[in-house]
């Protein structure tokens, strides 16, 4: 048996909810997030413009123009967090399940693990590179050097654009999982990896330990006929000649 989806969407919004939990605890140390207070000032600035556009204070035109510049701020800002979420994914998706044979908190209380398509030991290359592909890690980092190399009047569109990849690849390995019968998704094709239950594990050695066993009694009797029939036959002496024998 496969995992089903539903287990390993399970598993994946529990360390999904954690690695948050982190993150969010961890970004109100400053010298990890130094523009927290910042940030908050402009999301309150980006805030009242919306209000005031919604109230007909201003035009379209006037919040498209206003909108534009405080958005760059904001990415910028936001920069810090950002990484601070890309550190801590691979850390806790790339680096832990190395050490803890393959498994998250969340697959560990959902009874999987991740294993190897080849029942080859994975290196923490392969977990890396699973959970580069699976949060678009390259999408977030791109996203970062598109808001610092380009000015707040061409950035927004190649953001976009950018960010529309990233969504792409997240519904093509949703797909994926949803789709084929191992449920491997794009994820698990680029780090060659599978999730399994790990109760499926212990049930498949457990028959193969049976019919190991029923194999070996079936073959014994087998065995022994063979045996027996090879073994030599030892020469009966008849009676007369151990009487002859006794009269000498």
């Amino acid at each position: 048996m496969k995992p089903t989806v539903f287990k390993r969407a399970g598993a994946y919004l529990l360390d999904l909810v954690i690695v948050a939990l982190v993150v969010s605890l961890l970004s109100y140390v400053p010298i990890l997030n130094p523009n927290r207070v910042a940030y908050s000032e402009k999301y309150n600035e980006l805030s009242n413009l919306y209000t005031q556009f919604t109230n007909n204070e201003i035009s379209r035109e006037e919040y498209e123009e206003a909108y534009v510049p405080i958005s760059y701020d904001l990415y910028r800002l936001n920069a810090n967090y950002v990484i601070l979420d890309i550190v801590a994914v691979l850390l806790y998706f790339g680096v832990l399940p190395f050490f803890t044979g393959g498994q998250t908190i969340g697959k560990k209380l959902f009874n999987l693990r991740i294993s190897s398509v080849d029942d080859k030991p994975l290196t923490i290359v392969n977990y890396l590179l699973r959970a580069l592909v699976l949060h678009n890690i390259i999408i977030s980092i791109l996203e970062i050097l598109i808001v610092y190399l380009m000015t707040a009047d061409s950035f927004f569109y190649v953001y976009k654009n950018v960010n529309m990849v990233g969504y792409i690849i997240t519904y093509i390995t949703l797909f994926m999982v949803i789709v084929r019968k191992d449920n491997r998704g794009l994820h698990d094709m680029v780090a060659r990896t599978k999730v399994v239950k790990i109760s499926d594990n212990k049930m498949e050695r457990e028959q193969a330990v049976l019919i190991h066993e029923q194999e070996i009694k079936i073959e014994e009797p087998k065995k022994v006929k063979e045996s027996v029939k090879k073994t030599p036959k030892k020469k009966t002496v008849s009676k007369e000649k151990k009487d002859s024998v006794k009269k000498n």
